[in-house]
């Protein structure tokens, strides 16, 4: 598609889901809980400093959902102009020797085209673990959306067999970590995120630590309406060993950080803190 009717087309969706998402913030959809998120992880603030991040939740939702809905008209170029990488070749210096590197994500920013960039930054093919949606046709459309420039998805629960199954020939693996693990989820872990316990999955510290991926976070910012710019931080200092849970609690404090400097564009209306660590266990 050409530049200038690209551009016009994705003005057109911002016009439309900004305005739905204007809708919704005069209707208060989930503005409780965006609320009460943002008191609790930003407590430092001022109450007019928290009423405008809770309040400009609902534009970035607009521009999220139209950016989602454009994704089918990209193209490598356009993509390329629109999320910039900062340091690719911090990643492709390890692929080129043979390192096997795994990209943690979160709820900010553009996560979605944050997947699809990834799969043309780099030297190697990614495969990117996800959640399946219960929605059939959904969730057809959203992973042949993420899959559009080659990304091969792997559902969670199956992520760990997958890999072992591939004998290594899985280089650049991509994870959403900060999601919240089922109350019968025994693969999870309690960590401080924001002051408070927190459960994270355990995989992406597994993974890392027993599978030899080099962990890497992926801090996404926004420059301006429609363009993003991403660098890719090293979660674990060259040359030292991690264990699992020192993994996942570098890659929580490297979101915690990331999120304070950047907080309009956190997904705040996600329920992350749905329930409380148990007492035992």
């Amino acid at each position: 598609m050409k530049p200038r009717l690209s551009s016009a087309l994705l003005a057109c969706l911002y016009a439309v889901t900004g305005s739905i998402a204007f809708g919704l913030r005069v209707c208060r959809w989930r503005r409780k809980v965006v609320d009460r998120f943002v008191l609790r992880c930003l407590p430092e603030l001022d109450e007019a400093r928290r009423r405008s991040i809770s309040a400009g939740f609902y534009p970035y939702l607009g521009e999220l959902v139209a950016e989602v809905l454009f994704e089918r008209f990209f193209d490598r170029e356009t993509l390329a102009q629109r999320v910039r990488v900062e340091n690719p070749e911090a990643l492709n210096g390890l692929l080129d020797s043979q390192r096997r590197v795994l990209i943690l994500s979160a709820h900010h920013a553009n996560w979605e085209w944050l997947v699809l960039r990834c799969s043309t930054a780099f030297n190697a093919p990614l495969t990117a673990v996800y959640t399946r949606l219960k929605n059939p046709w959904l969730e057809r459309k959203v992973r042949g959306l993420r899959g559009k420039f080659g990304c091969a998805m792997v559902e969670a629960p199956a992520a760990v067999q997958y890999l072992i199954e591939q004998r290594g020939k899985v280089p650049l693996l991509a994870m959403l970590a900060d999601q919240s693990p089922s109350v019968k989820n025994k693969q999870q872990l309690w960590l401080e995120f924001f002051g408070q316990q927190t459960s994270f999955f355990q995989g992406p510290g597994w993974i890392s630590a027993k599978m030899g991926y080099v962990p890497f976070f992926a801090a996404m910012r926004r420059e301006r309406r429609g363009h993003y710019v991403v660098r890719f931080d090293e979660l674990v200092p060259h040359g030292q060993r991690m264990n699992p849970e020192e993994i996942l609690q570098a890659y929580a404090q490297r979101l915690e950080q990331h999120v304070r400097e950047h907080p309009e564009s956190y997904f705040w209306a996600y329920n992350r803190w749905k329930r409380e660590k148990p007492l035992y266990g």
